[in-house]
């Protein structure tokens, strides 16, 4: 028990030493470079202190080395865009129709497949049956799809050529994101969860490489590897917050001793406010990704201490004596 809590105590030591000395760095960051930068990183690592979050209860708590993990990650991001993003109408109007026509053809090629190994005998008549069958629905699915995806992306390239999305507010985009990364994990997990060490790995590194192609090479989904812009977000824009009076009263008062001695106040406030409204954005988004990541913290931890976290960890330390007890 001495042994244990003395490791307790080191492992806290050595946390806290880290914590700390990233925190040096980000204030010499902002001292030496600009405060603007110092929130940025530190933004990042909130996010990524999400993301280190999951991968320990897979590879920690469950000994589970998942390599596919970006896969989970790009999905969400792609459930986000697809749920706020306001529609593409123009896109609807010119592609719509050319998608749900390949969709049902290929729901006609598989119900047309399915019919034919049914109803006729093993031999090499059904199998050039439901070969040529198979071949026909796809050169047929293969041109709806391809004309449609030609006109959606064609529409503004610049800025759209995809569909869009929902148009609903960007907090339940983030939701639906992590519903759909874990529905997406569930089914790949229901695949190659009987694999173990580095094939698991190999497994899930592979599924990981094809969706994140998938969504690279499919512009009229997201726009592939172009930026969306334009998604709405749950803090103010920076433009916004230098045309507000009461963001102008703020700096004011907080620069008053410069403005107190600046030959042109207005001019000085104006260029004040550029560098100021773009760190409040970032402090807001600070606050908001600090409450989720504490949030998320505060559950692992629960359910590492919960019956299921100590099932887990008896399963990843010796699985035939967790299986002898029933735990599997």
């Amino acid at each position: 028990m001495a042994g244990a809590r003395k490791m307790d105590e080191e492992d806290i030591r050595k946390a806290l030493t880290a914590f700390g000395l990233i925190g040096l760095g980000l204030v010499l960051t902002g001292l030496l470079q600009s405060w603007n930068a110092a929130l940025g990183v530190l933004n990042l690592c909130l996010i990524s202190g999400v993301m280190a979050l999951g991968l320990n209860i897979q590879w920690g708590y469950a000994g589970l080395f998942n390599a596919g993990v970006m896969a989970f990650t790009a999905v969400g991001g792609m459930t986000a865009v697809l749920v706020s993003y306001p529609p593409v109408v123009e896109a609807w109007q010119v592609g719509a129709g050319g998608l749900l026509a390949s969709v049902l053809a290929l729901v006609v090629t598989a119900l047309v497949t399915g019919f034919v190994y049914r109803r006729l005998p093993a031999g090499r008549k059904r199998f050039w049956l439901i070969t040529l069958v198979a071949l026909l629905g796809y050169l047929v699915v293969r041109s709806l799809f391809g004309e449609a995806v030609q006109l959606i992306e064609a529409v503004n390239p610049a800025r759209t050529g995809f569909l869009g999305g929902l148009g609903l507010p960007i907090v339940l985009s983030w939701l639906a994101g992590g519903l759909v990364a874990a529905a997406l994990a569930w089914f790949i997990g229901r695949i190659s969860l009987g694999l173990r060490a580095d094939y698991l790995a190999i497994a899930t590194l592979g599924i990981a490489e094809i969706v994140i192609s998938i969504l690279k090479n499919e512009d009229w989904l997201v726009r592939g590897v172009k930026n969306v812009t334009g998604l709405p977000r749950p803090v103010p824009y920076e433009v916004e917050l230098q045309q507000s009076d009461w963001f102008a009263s703020v700096i004011s008062w907080v620069y008053s001793g410069r403005l107190e001695n600046a030959a042109d106040q207005r001019a000085v406030l104006a260029e004040l406010m550029i560098p100021a409204s773009s760190i409040f954005v970032k402090l807001c988004y600070t606050g908001l990704f600090a409450t989720v990541t504490l949030l998320l913290l505060v559950l692992a931890n629960r359910v590492a201490q919960a019956p299921w976290g100590r099932m887990m960890r008896a399963i990843r330390d010796n699985e035939a004596a967790a299986a002898a007890m029933g735990k599997d």
